[in-house]
């Protein structure tokens, strides 16, 4: 049932898209693309704006009522309805953790496996004798 009003919303909402853009306007709307004065001819001088006013309020009200409708229906629907982040988020608490790790890492140890030989010195960095003025 749910899905069904979704869809009748959406033709509702491009109904009401349409019927606002055929308005002409100051500008004279997306009418005079169509035709010129094709919407005058077809329901006459004013029998065109009438209409689509009309039309434009009882979209407007449609548009409303289905919105609503829409909201209850899925406040009740489902009970607890999650977004992709929650059940994201669900998964990763649920996840194993891994335990610490109970190696220390020595520094020493790594730079000799690649190659490197540690920093001797006077142990001060280079930029706190830059900063003396050395």
């Amino acid at each position: 049932m749910f899905p069904f009003f979704v869809v009748v919303h959406i033709l509702v909402c491009v109904a009401l898209v349409f019927v606002v853009l055929l308005q002409s306007g100051r500008g004279g709307g997306l009418a005079g693309v169509f035709g010129g004065g094709a919407a005058q001819t077809l329901f006459g001088g004013r029998g065109a704006a009438t209409f689509l006013s009309k039309a434009t309020a009882w979209l407007a009200i449609a548009f409303m009522i289905m919105s609503i409708l829409l909201a209850v229906l899925s406040s009740r629907r489902g009970g607890h309805a999650e977004g992709l982040l929650q059940q994201r988020a669900r998964a990763r608490a649920a996840q194993t953790q891994l335990p610490p790790s109970s190696t220390q890492l020595d520094p020493r140890a790594v730079l000799d496996s690649i190659g490197l030989q540690p920093a001797t010195g006077t142990g001060t960095a280079p930029a706190d004798s830059a900063a003396r003025g050395n």
